[in-house]
Parts: structure tokens; C-alpha cells; sequence
């Protein structure tokens, strides 16, 4: 396999958390999923996918961040107004540590990292969450389908990463 079978995925992780874009086109976890498959079936190998799928994710998350120390309020009026209580009620109600959950919930793995920027959140403390966050995410879906491929048949595995993929989309409810 090409180098860029495997950076390009830490790209778009970074691309996806790091700038308000990924907002539009959230792809995350369904991409984390398909690639540990990829592994699970031998098609993929886990070094050097996982540590540059956390890096991508981690240097998204400083980047975000650094985006809202550095536009704060007037970057985040251009945030739709839905993402951004979302993303305000998830800190309310986790603090800091919503930094653990955010990259498991698309649009709040890009809104939470700004928003928590804008509102000057110590840098330190910010970079040791989104890392431990970063892992989690990247490190957790890849080897759950990782794991999962080595023993599923194919045929058996891509619809239920699929409907894994598929599910966050199902549970939306309708806009009134």
C-alpha cells in the first residue's frame, strides 16, 4: 500500500476537527470504522495507521482551538446556532472532560475544541484532554473494527459497520 493510504485518512481527520468545514461534512467514524476493517481483513496494517490517525485528530483538535483563541466570537456567529448550544450544553454539563466525548459525536469534535478556545480555556490542561480524547476516538473505533473483521466474513461485516455508521444519521430527529 501507498504512503497515502494512510496519511491521507489522518488529513481529512484533521481537515474534519480542525476547521469549521467539518461541520459540513462529517465522515469521522465512519472512516475510522472502514479502515479498521481494512486491517481486521489484512488489507491495512495498524503501524502506521493508528498513530498518524491520532495525530491527525490531535493536531485538528489545536488547531480548532488555536482558531478560537485567535477569531473567538467572530468565527463563532458563523457556527449554526443548533451545533453551537449543543456544544455549549455539552460543557455545561461534562466541563472540560466533554473534550473525551466530543470526537464521538460529529459536529461537536469540530465546535467543542473552538468553542472551548474562544472561552480561553487554559492551553495545557486543553492539550492533555483533546490527547486523551483523540486517542479514544481514533484508537477505539479503528481496533473495535479491527478486531470485528479479523472475525467476521466480509459479507457478515460490512453491513453491520454500515449500520453503525449509518446510525447517528437515523437518530436525528426531524427539524419542526
Amino acid at each position: 500500500m501507498s504512503l497515502w493510504t494512510y496519511f491521507l485518512p489522518a488529513l481529512l481527520l484533521f481537515l474534519e476537527v480542525g476547521f469549521p468545514f467539518g461541520l459540513l461534512v462529517p465522515g469521522g467514524d465512519t472512516l475510522l470504522l472502514a479502515l479498521g476493517a481494512l486491517a481486521g481483513e489484512g488489507r491495512l496494517s495498524l503501524f502506521p495507521l493508528l498513530p498518524l490517525l491520532f495525530l491527525g485528530s490531535y493536531l485538528g483538535h489545536a488547531v480548532g482551538y488555536g482558531l478560537g483563541r485567535i477569531l473567538g466570537q467572530r468565527l463563532l456567529e458563523r457556527f449554526p446556532e443548533h451545533l453551537r448550544e449543543r456544544a455549549i450544553k455539552l460543557l455545561s454539563r461534562f466541563g472540560p472532560s466533554a473534550l473525551l466525548l466530543a470526537p464521538f459525536v460529529p459536529g461537536m469534535r469540530t465546535a467543542v475544541p473552538f468553542l472551548l478556545g474562544t472561552l480561553g480555556f487554559p492551553w495545557l490542561p486543553y492539550l492533555l484532554l483533546a490527547a486523551l480524547g483523540s486517542l479514544l476516538w481514533t484508537q477505539g473505533l479503528v481496533l473495535f473494527a479491527y478486531f470485528l473483521g479479523e472475525r467476521l466474513p466480509a459479507w457478515l461485516l460490512w453491513p453491520i459497520l454500515l449500520l453503525l455508521a449509518l446510525l447517528p444519521l437515523l437518530r436525528r430527529k426531524p427539524k419542526a
